[in-house]
């Protein structure tokens, strides 16, 4: 079997989260190969740099390459993937990171903010779309751990086949703070406490900041030892969001790089370990599962069905703003949701399927730009998570 170190892992996006995870795979022993593709060649090979430079600093010596990357170009995104033949595929480019919208000012954020991620898929789904495309043509099978909106695009993508393999962040950011409130709360340390959490996006992002998600459905089970233990859900619930309450946004893109590791290390160790993640196998929502190289496998608490799992985060997806994804890979939107941003943005759809979505995404991304001017405000940040 191979080791971490044999391993070549292409980092599609330079940006903040995937230099995030850059430095923390190079700043170990035994590191992966890395090579971080991006759409600006001197931005990337600096940011590698100071990725490479920083392990350097600390005493290690990995390898990182950079390459210029458009996924706009499905047929030279193929050459490359089939010429880099990597191991795993880690994608962290969108249209526009979803932290952007936290750049408004606080009182205009609040108000658009309620109408969720839903109405800004096009966003993310059209970039991951493109790089599924590429991989496929390219004639390699590598492993694919996806940052965009895993939780709704992986649903869409398997509709035609061309589903990443797992999902990062999400569900997963929020098991550390859980675990340490669970472990305060019994009084044990937390070596001996585990997680099982089935929670879709909007529950994982709504927890860490209050203890009301509004009747999305989740299900979370608490194991000492192995095994399965009473505990007052609520309390945890609360430590979390009190106790445990941490920054967002862009800044909190550092525990969604610790996430996106801990899935990429399951993927090149093919053991079997256990992490939390969005998406697996075409899934709506997040899930405890264990990860080999040749399959995702669902590790459920035994109180809850993979039917009662499914069910309870297509429940909660409508909270995020998408009522349905439809067998034919289009996604529905919330009216209430949509409504939000038709008021403030001017821009609405019903809809969204994958051959539309390039389209809506530039048509949203005007209006969100001509939003911020008219705001006074300068256009949005970098694409990349």
């Amino acid at each position: 079997m191979s080791t971490i170190f044999d391993q070549h892992v292409v980092i599609v996006g330079g940006g903040r989260l995937g230099s995030g995870v850059a430095n923390m795979l190079l700043q170990r022993s035994g590191s992966p190969r890395l090579t971080i593709l991006g759409t600006d060649a001197e931005r990337t090979r600096r940011r590698a740099n100071l990725s490479l430079l920083t392990a350097t600093q600390l005493g290690f010596d990995p390898r990182v390459d950079t390459e210029e990357c458009d996924l706009r170009d499905v047929d030279r995104t193929a050459e490359q993937i089939d010429r880099l033949d990597p191991d795993v595929v880690f994608n962290t480019a969108s249209l526009q990171a979803w932290w952007v919208i936290g750049e408004l000012p606080p009182r205009v954020f609040a108000q658009l903010d309620v109408a969720d991620i839903g109405p800004w898929l096009p966003m993310q789904l059209t970039l991951v779309h493109k790089l599924m495309r590429a991989i496929s043509l390219s004639g390699r099978t590598p492993l694919v751990a996806n940052a965009a909106l895993p939780d709704v695009t992986h649903a869409m993508l398997d509709k035609v086949g061309l589903a990443p393999t797992i999902g990062v962040g999400n569900v997963a950011n929020v098991v550390p703070g859980l675990r340490r409130a669970a472990a305060d709360v019994l009084g044990l340390p937390l070596a001996a406490i585990d997680l099982r959490l089935v929670a879709e996006a909007f529950v994982s992002h709504t927890l860490k900041n209050t203890t009301d998600v509004k009747g999305a459905p989740y299900h979370l089970a608490v194991l000492v030892n192995d095994q399965e233990v009473d505990v007052d859900v609520a309390e945890l619930v609360l430590l979390l969001s009190t106790r445990y309450a941490r920054v967002g946004g862009a800044d909190g893109s550092l525990l969604t790089a610790a996430s996106s590791v801990t899935v990429l290390d399951a993927l090149m160790r093919a053991e079997g370990d256990l992490v939390h993640a969005p998406g697996p196998g075409g899934r709506i929502g997040g899930y405890p599962v264990r990860v080999w190289r040749d399959r995702v496998e669902l590790a459920l608490p035994n109180s809850v069905s993979a039917h009662e799992a499914e069910a309870a985060n297509a429940a909660a997806m409508v909270h995020d703003g998408i009522a349905e994804v439809r067998e034919n890979g289009s996604a529905v939107y919330t009216p209430e949701n949509m409504a939000i941003v038709e008021r403030m943005l001017g821009y609405s759809a019903k809809t969204v399927t994958l051959d539309e979505s390039e389209d809506q995404a530039r048509e949203l991304a005007a209006a969100y730009a001509a939003f911020r001017r008219s705001l006074g405000m300068a256009e949005a940040g970098p694409a990349s998570a």
